[in-house]
């Protein structure tokens, strides 16, 4: 029968606390898991999984990493959406008496990181709240305990579901926590592929008079009314909510409130882009690769902190509606614009500005060591040379940011003075303050480096005083001082010297004195690390009393960096100032689409737009491959730069402001709910004919193409129709239904555009430039003949092409069939090919540049003699 140890005892009752949790358990300088959590964390981590106690009959499946390197499996685990429980060992194992006293230290879910080696510098990482009640309405917090960020909001209304998915698609939180199983049931049905979060049922949800308590509790007893949670419960509850999990988890810090603001918000302050438009637009993610590369998020980025690029991020996400907002912006950009140096010194000090956002995380969950406040008095150091040039410039903004941005000259001092400039990871083992910032640590430092110089003195007066010159004095662990004497010369060992080890080829003994001295040694080097513990935790006390102070600085330089990084993109790509319109005229010259324009292999061909209230529908036709897509796009995006304060690019731009910009662009499905593409499609839609108004910028790339022509052409013409008759928003509508521009002299507020090319031939031409008119062909074989489309095909399509189109023209009204087009190939093409099939089989490799003429001459003749043959056929009939 096998008898359980007593670390295993103690194992099992710490697991049994967080059964669903995986426990990671330190035993010495490893993370060990057990039993189920051993296999599966094996699996997910990729690491060996072995056994404990294999000689036992039931041997315990055992997996374990180092520490040094737990974060990176840690990452893993989280990534993939587990929780997990750190338990250390709490007490030096050579001090212990009997088993090693172990605590849980940390419990960590994916929405509850505040390690920044565990974090994308450049996103928040969002733990949400979201309750729903009975007559469907829906509060939601959204948390960031790594920055401090704690918003709460409320949803009413029939659209209420379809906002929260706007919102959780828009936050991208790593853990979503809901009030009820059939809400968690219905968000992983909906969210699917999309989504990577951890979503759950919440543990507790408190009533409305315990939200109050703790909503009070955690700020002050002034936030309730100044918020006027009164009028949004589910908002405050939510909150409250977040505030109950965060305690479960051991994530609330017992002296200081890390959320040092609680912000009630709502959406509709802000021009509204839902998840739709942010991905048909790829605002913030590729569409191709999914990262910021090759999105507006990731050409805009120029800033040098983690603190600018997140902020940046929910500039893009919630551009503004106040235009003096949107103005201070524009000046504070424009005046960097202009003066490049000046831009380029904060530049290079931001560049070496650490994130003190979630500095400011850490500090307040006291998870901050020496090598963190070295870091902090480095950053804080950059402040005042900041400070500087920011008082060279005059822009409202950049003079507020500098008013608002204290030196924390003093907190740098303090620091400077107390801690080396190189202190170690570790905070409990010395070697922290500086010579001179305390005088016991002084005296203990001094008698620890002085025991060297006396253990060798003693050791050179005990060989005079015994003759044996090969005496040693050592130190181990263990046995402490000791003097080691080969058996050799143990003869002239004397009588004050008592045994304490005995080797193979020596023995070790100590003295009265020697005993001593160790007693010293070890005391002050004991003493010496607890003093530093002690001082330091006084010191990040100290720090700590600034937090709120930091936070703020942080907001500042996040913004200064921001301001100087749009500036940067505007000068590197020669981006214009836009102007807003009082009479909702749009003008564009020269307007660029930012992201295409960058990527492109060829030259980018820039266009003119142009839209009022007489002409507020473009109808854009033309071919594929000719830059519709890219074309309207570019409307999009240049409004939303435009409302986040960015200049654009184009040559001038006169605008409105917009409360909504939709874009309904490309094919998508979601198989998984049944819906086909041209169900999501109708879908999209519809919630754009419902939600858009006057102010709003429309983009429908190509409605109704999922079904059949009649159909898909129906479609379009009632869409267009009801955006001219009822909502009369600017709307950029492309389609490949060239009979819908007849629509311009029908319906008022159409306008026809075309994308020019140039025919020579076979081939096509695209110029990339929009001109008035319309197309009349989609040049579609001929965008198959640049895919390398085999010609047997391309042949067969013209075929096809010309009949149908003669069958069009001559009966106009009846619809087509194309089971009679299924005859064999023309003639010439059947001879077409087989020249083609010759040619292919043609080995230039093996040819000599005579051989190679002589073969073109042959199929040159060939050619001459069919197209002859073809001309005397002709005149015979």
């Amino acid at each position: 029968m096998n008898r359980t140890s007593p670390m295993m005892e103690q194992y099992k009752k710490i697991k049994e606390q967080h059964p669903d949790k995986l426990l990671m358990f330190q035993v010495g300088d490893f993370y060990e898991l057990f039993f189920g959590d051993a296999e599966l964390g094996a699996r997910e981590m990729e690491i060996a999984l072995t056994s404990r106690g294999i000689d036992n009959e039931n041997p315990i499946p055992l997996a374990g990493v180092p520490i040094h390197a737990a974060d990176t499996y840690l990452n893993k685990l989280l990534a993939k959406g587990f929780k997990v429980v750190i338990c250390d060992q709490v007490e030096n194992s050579s001090q212990a008496t009997g088993l090693v006293r172990r605590e849980i230290t940390r419990i960590l879910t994916p929405g509850t990181i505040t390690d920044p080696e565990m974090l994308d510098e450049g996103r928040n990482n969002y733990l949400m709240v979201i309750l729903r009640s009975q007559e469907e309405k829906y509060g939601l917090a959204a948390l960031d305990i790594s920055t401090g960020d704690f918003r709460v909001t409320e949803f009413k209304g029939d659209d209420s579901y379809d906002l929260i998915l706007d919102e959780i698609r828009r936050l991208q939180p790593s853990e979503i926590l809901c009030s009820s199983s059939d809400l968690e049931k219905s968000l992983r049905t909906t969210l699917n592929a999309f989504n990577s979060a951890l979503i759950e049922t919440l543990p507790v949800i408190p009533d409305i008079k315990e939200t109050e308590e703790l909503i009070k509790k955690h700020w002050n007893n002034n936030i309730w009314e100044a918020l006027s949670l009164d009028s949004y419960p589910l908002a405050a509850s939510a909150g409250a909510a977040a505030l109950i999990y965060l305690e479960l988890l051991q994530q609330l810090p017992p002296a200081v409130n890390h959320f040092h603001n609680i912000e009630l918000y709502f959406s509709k302050k802000n021009m509204i882009i839902d998840s739709i438009t942010n991905r048909n637009l790829e605002l913030t993610q590729s569409l191709r690769t999914g990262g910021r590369q090759g999105s507006l998020l990731g050409l805009s980025d120029r800033c040098m902190t983690g603190m600018g690029r997140r902020l940046l991020k929910r500039w893009i996400d919630q551009p503004l509606l106040d235009k003096s907002q949107i103005e201070e912006r524009f000046d504070a950009v424009e005046e960097l614009v202009g003066k490049p140096i000046p831009r380029k010194n904060l530049r290079k000090k931001l560049d070496d500005i650490f994130d003190l956002e979630r500095f400011c995380s850490r500090l307040t969950y006291q998870r901050i060591n020496a090598r963190d406040l070295v870091a902090l008095k480095n950053t804080i150091r950059l402040i005042r040379p900041l400070k500087d040039i920011l008082s060279e410039l005059n822009a409202p903004k950049l003079k507020n940011i500098n008013v608002n941005l204290p030196p924390f000259e003093d907190l740098a001092l303090k620091i400077e003075s107390a801690l080396v400039s190189d202190p170690p990871m570790t905070i409990k083992e010395g070697g922290l303050f500086r010579e001179g910032y305390h005088e016991e640590v002084d005296r203990l430092n001094k008698l620890s480096s002085d025991s060297g110089n006396l253990l060798l003195e003693y050791e050179q007066n005990e060989r005079r005083r015994t003759g044996i010159k090969t005496l040693k004095v050592g130190y181990n662990r263990n046995f402490g001082y000791f003097m080691e004497i080969t058996k050799t010369n143990l003869n002239y060992v004397p009588p004050d010297y008592n045994r304490k080890q005995t080797l193979v080829n020596a023995e070790r003994f100590t003295t009265e004195y020697l005993q001593q001295m160790e007693e010293q040694v070890t005391g002050a080097r004991d003493k010496l690390a607890q003093l530093e513990y002690k001082l330091f935790e006084e010191l990040r006390n100290h720090v700590l009393s600034f937090a709120e102070d930091l936070l703020d600085a942080a907001y500042q330089v996040a913004l200064l960096d921001v301001i100087q990084g749009l500036a940067e993109t505007a000068e590197n790509h020669h981006y214009c100032r836009p102007e807003f319109s009082e009479n909702r005229e749009m003008i564009i010259k020269q307007a660029r689409h930012p992201v295409v324009e960058q990527l492109a292999c060829e030259r980018f061909v820039p266009n003119d737009l142009i839209m009022n209230n007489r002409h507020f529908l473009l109808l854009i036709t033309g071919p594929n491959m000719a830059g519709k897509s890219t074309y309207i796009r570019s409307a999009a995006l240049i409004a939303i730069m435009a409302q986040i304060g960015s200049f654009v690019p184009a040559e001038s731009a006169l605008m409105p402001l917009f409360d909504r910009v939709f874009a309904r662009v490309g094919a998508s499905d979601d198989l998984s709910s049944g819906h086909s593409t041209f169900m999501v499609e109708m879908q999209e839609t519809a919630v754009i004919l419902k939600e858009a108004t006057i102010d709003s910028l429309v983009i429908l790339d190509e409605i109704g193409r999922g079904t059949s022509t009649y159909d898909g052409m129906s479609i379009a013409r009632g869409v267009i129709e009801y955006i001219c008759n009822k909502v009369k928003a600017k709307t950029l509508f492309s389609t490949h239904y060239h009979e819908l521009t007849r629509l311009e002299g029908e319906l008022s507020g159409v306008r026809n555009y075309t994308m020019a090319v140039k025919e020579k031939g076979k081939e096509v031409i695209f110029l990339r430039q929009i001109v008035p008119g319309k197309a009349d062909k989609s040049y579609g074989i001929n965008v198959a003949r640049l895919a390398g489309v085999p010609p047997e095909v391309l042949f067969r399509a013209e075929a096809y092409l010309f009949e149908l189109e003669l069958a069009a023209s001559t009966a106009a009204e009846q619809q087509l069939s194309l089971l009679p087009m299924v005859s064999e190939p023309l003639s010439d093409h059947r001879f077409e090919l087989e020249l083609i099939e010759q040619i292919r089989e043609i080995d230039l490799n093996r040819l000599t540049p005579l051989e190679a003429m002589q073969k073109l001459f042959e199929l040159q003749n060939r050619l001459l003699a069919d197209d002859n043959k073809l001309d005397i056929d002709k005149e015979g009939k």
